[in-house]
C-alpha cells in the first residue's frame, strides 16, 4: 500500500525531491529530459508537480487518500530555471471533497505556475490492505 512517503518510479524519473515535516514540500531541480524541443519546460511537468503537491497536502491534512477529480493549471513562465519548488494551501473542505491551490516558484521566488484542484478523500481505514490506491 502506498503512503505519502512512498515514491514511484515516475516520481524518481521526473527527479522530484520531497520532504514531509508538518507539511509536504516538493522540489525539482532542472533536468534536460524535462525540456521541450524549443528549450522550454513542458507544461505537463508543472501540472504533475501541482497535482502531486496538492494531493499529498490534502492526504496529510485529512489522513486520507486523495484522488484528483479536477485540476486547473496556469503556466506563467516556461523558460528553464535552475530549480523549482511547490507550495500548497487548502482552500475548502466539504465532506469528502477538498479544494486546494498550489503555486510553483523558481529559485528566485518568481511565480512560474499555479493551479487549483479538487480532490475526493477516502479515509485510510476504509482502504482494504493491498488495495490499489
Amino acid at each position: 500500500m502506498r503512503t505519502p512517503e512512498t515514491k514511484s518510479t515516475f516520481f524518481e524519473y521526473m527527479g522530484f525531491n520531497s520532504t514531509i515535516t508538518d507539511k509536504f514540500e516538493l522540489a525539482l531541480p532542472l533536468q534536460e529530459h524535462l525540456l521541450q524541443e524549443d528549450g522550454t519546460i513542458h507544461p505537463g511537468v508543472f501540472s504533475t508537480m501541482l497535482d502531486i503537491t496538492m494531493g499529498a497536502t490534502v492526504s496529510l491534512a485529512t489522513n486520507s487518500f486523495a484522488a484528483t477529480i479536477n485540476l486547473n493549471c496556469s503556466f506563467l513562465d516556461l523558460l528553464p530555471k535552475e530549480a523549482y519548488h511547490a507550495e500548497t494551501n487548502i482552500l475548502k473542505e466539504e465532506g469528502k471533497y477538498v479544494t486546494a491551490e498550489g503555486m510553483i516558484y523558481d529559485q528566485n521566488r518568481g511565480l512560474v505556475a499555479k493551479g487549483i484542484g479538487t480532490f475526493k478523500t477516502t479515509p485510510r481505514k476504509d482502504i482494504k490492505e493491498g488495495g490499489d490506491c
